[in-house]
């Protein structure tokens, strides 16, 4: 991960002044850090990254199971171990239904929580952000404007925007 900068700001009013500015500059905020709910801040932060492709995951991952449920069951009647009952035909397509039904909801659910976890990018127990002393003030009566540090972003921050402070967390 790279280093992040942190501006800090004493009011709402500063804080959403300096998100606009960043974002008309070409460099949104990441995220805010914020005591209470600043109105449209997130208009001027950085654009949320596109869907995740976890239906079509899923999908796949339902339509795998569904043939290998009905291709172990067709093995072990047609090849395995074939039983003539009545005349009927070893490859008996109503019965074998279930199994493929349960192993589509099994495997697509489990892909599913699976996916989820790791396109979210969980279990992840700290964000290096959280080192940083000044975000404990957040909670309480500072505003925070968090930047991905980029080659002169830091002197253009502190000479556009004016913080109070920019503090760096690795």
């Amino acid at each position: 991960m790279t280093e992040l900068l942190i501006a800090e700001f004493d009011t709402a009013r500063d804080l959403a002044r300096a998100a606009r500015a960043a974002l008309d500059a070409g460099h949104p905020a990441q995220d805010a850090l914020t005591p209470n709910p600043v109105e449209d801040l997130t208009l001027y932060l950085t654009p949320v990254p596109g869907r995740a492709p976890i239906g079509w995951v899923m999908v796949i991952a339902g339509l795998c199971g569904a043939i290998i449920g009905y291709g172990m069951q067709w093995y072990s009647a047609v090849i395995d171990y074939p039983i003539n009952s009545g005349g009927r035909p070893l490859n008996s397509w109503p019965a074998f239904l279930i199994v493929p039904y349960e192993t589509t909801i099994l495997s697509a659910a489990i892909t599913g929580v699976l996916g989820w976890l790791w396109m979210c990018g969980l279990p992840k127990l700290n964000h290096p952000l959280f080192d940083a002393p000044v975000t404990l003030r957040a909670t309480q009566d500072r505003y925070l404007l968090v930047f991905q540090n980029a080659r002169g972003l830091p002197a253009w921050i502190d000479q556009h925007l004016k913080p109070i402070a920019l503090h760096r967390c690795p």
